[in-house]
């Protein structure tokens, strides 16, 4: 186990983006109930059409911290044997700004004990950096003369637009559900003025399992892995659903004393049929604790409930006799 541990070091610091050094996911405490951001072969698989919105401020009173909004939609298409989503991606950090869309499809196999879903996503990455917010060693910031004195930085905005696609599989067994997803394979450039960004490959693996201790109380623990094959995190949840109506849990970013980033406290409830809510606050637990007041993060759900994409109803026929 301890040589183990020399290898697999979950002390990443997600969403830190720098010139020639590779991007890195950003964080999501609610990541169980936003599968489809981790993996588009999960779309379809809510039954209709279901519609995330979620926003995250990542530790918040230091300056330039991440913030992220999210939307996305995915929907069956059972005339396509699958089922196809779109996402809305924005984050920022500190001079940073991505923004991305992208749209999925994925195919459904029927198993006799459930579904085995294969997808693709594609779309495009827009990341720009304010030069005018950036400082260098040597730069002269007086108010009436205002300059890196480097070459390659400029004092104003400039951006770069990149591919990004991923593949992903889910195996979706009723309780037990299992994930895995790869993105950005082989490694994307992105230009940015006379500097690059390099796009690595990430690679997601994820598991629940649904527990029904009665009719009104299911207990669901959930575990993602993800690793740009140099470093892994683990992010682990327990949560528990009451009537299928109020949920509630505790997850825990890290797996050891050196890597321990943060203990993320979830609550949510269904406001109505259609409609699910929910939030969850983290408390750090890396020496990043001592100047930040914890990461906020809300989550809204919406499923129409109802099928559709089945294609043309057959045409009825009507028979006096019959009446």
């Amino acid at each position: 186990m301890e040589h183990l541990r020399k290898y697999i070091i979950a002390a990443i610091i997600f969403g830190c983006f720098t010139f020639c050094v590779a991007q890195q996911e950003q964080q999501n405490s609610q990541f169980v109930y936003t599968k489809y951001r981790t993996n588009p072969a999960y779309a379809g698989l809510d039954y209709s059409l279901s519609v995330d919105a979620l926003v995250r401020s990542q530790y918040t009173g230091i300056p330039g911290q991440p913030m992220t909004q999210y939307l996305s939609a995915h929907v069956p298409a059972y005339i396509l044997s699958g089922a196809i989503g779109v996402e809305l991606f924005r984050a920022t950090e500190g001079s940073f700004t991505h923004n991305s869309i992208t749209g999925s499809y994925n195919y459904v196999y029927n198993l006799p004990f459930g579904f085995l879903s294969g997808g693709v996503r594609v779309g495009l990455l827009q990341t720009s950096v304010d030069g005018e917010s950036l400082r260098t060693p040597t730069g002269d910031y007086e108010p009436n003369n205002f300059s890196h004195n480097d070459p390659i930085l400029t004092n104003s905005t400039f951006s770069g637009l990149a591919p990004i696609w991923e593949l992903g599989a889910y195996l979706f067994m009723g309780d037990p559900q299992f994930g895995v997803s790869i993105s950005r394979t082989p490694t994307i450039k992105q230009r940015l003025g006379s500097s690059e960004i390099g796009l690595v490959t990430h690679f997601d693996v994820y598991g629940q399992y649904r527990y029904r201790y009665s009719d009104e109380l299911h207990f669901l623990p959930a575990i993602l892995l993800k690793s740009d094959f140099n470093v892994v995190q683990s992010d682990v949840s327990l949560l528990a659903e009451i009537n299928g109506n109020v949920f509630g849990g505790v997850g825990l970013r890290g797996y050891s004393s050196s890597s321990l980033d943060a203990m993320s406290i979830i609550a949510g409830l269904n406001l109505g049929r259609h409609y699910r809510i929910s939030y969850s606050y983290d408390i750090g637990l890396s020496e990043l604790k001592r100047v930040n007041e914890g990461s906020h993060e809300i989550l809204l759900n919406y499923n129409l409930k109802k099928m559709i994409g089945l294609g043309n109803t057959p045409k009825v026929e009507y028979n006096p006799r019959n009446l």
